[in-house]
């Protein structure tokens, strides 16, 4: 009875270190999250891409993402309004986070 005991609550911990882990990696800042090689869909519609980046592919516009200009385009990702950008990052139009001062 006692191994029963211990073995369940070994296994509660053990979910709990799982749960705590999927918990904190959910809540690590952004900074993993910019990138440069590949469209980025935009916060928001109505908002501008940032420097280095253009809604223009293939003479098509497309509102919803931004593409990268070239390789030296600076690594951005999208970002709610009221988050803060990673350490690294700098705020552009309020819902951007890039590698370039604005």
């Amino acid at each position: 009875m006692k191994q029963k005991i211990a073995a369940l609550s070994l296994t509660a911990i053990n979910l709990a270190l799982i749960g705590a882990v999927a918990l904190s990696t959910m809540a690590t800042p952004a900074f993993a999250q910019g990138q440069n090689r590949e469209a980025v869909v935009k916060p928001k519609k109505s908002v501008a891409c940032p420097s280095g980046w253009s809604s223009t592919m293939n003479s098509e516009t497309d509102t919803s993402r931004c593409f990268p200009q070239g390789t030296i385009a600076p690594k951005i990702y999208g970002k709610e309004e009221s988050a803060s950008c990673a350490s690294g990052y700098y705020e552009v139009y309020g819902v951007w986070c890039s590698t370039k001062k604005p």
